[in-house]
């Protein structure tokens, strides 16, 4: 299942549901993958409990940051 939000506006509630979301695909047994892509505010680190990233999607996608330092796995229910 692939599910994408998108919204050129701030504050429309992307960042709100796919946590939500992806809270609720967690509890039902489902591995998720969660990528903000918001290179001036992001948010969805703070929404899921994880550190603030150390580098930004424009790095990690032109590979000057290996994908180990970028995905991070945790439970978040």
């Amino acid at each position: 299942m692939t599910k994408v939000f998108i919204c050129g506006r701030g504050g429309s509630g992307k960042s709100t549901i796919t946590a939500m979301l992806a809270k609720f695909l967690v509890s039902e047994g489902m591995r998720v993958l969660v990528i903000d892509a918001d290179e001036s505010n992001r948010s969805l680190y703070k929404m899921l409990g994880l550190q603030a990233p150390k580098s930004t999607l424009m790095e990690d996608l032109g590979g000057r940051v290996a994908v180990k330092k970028v995905v991070f796995e945790k439970k978040i229910i």
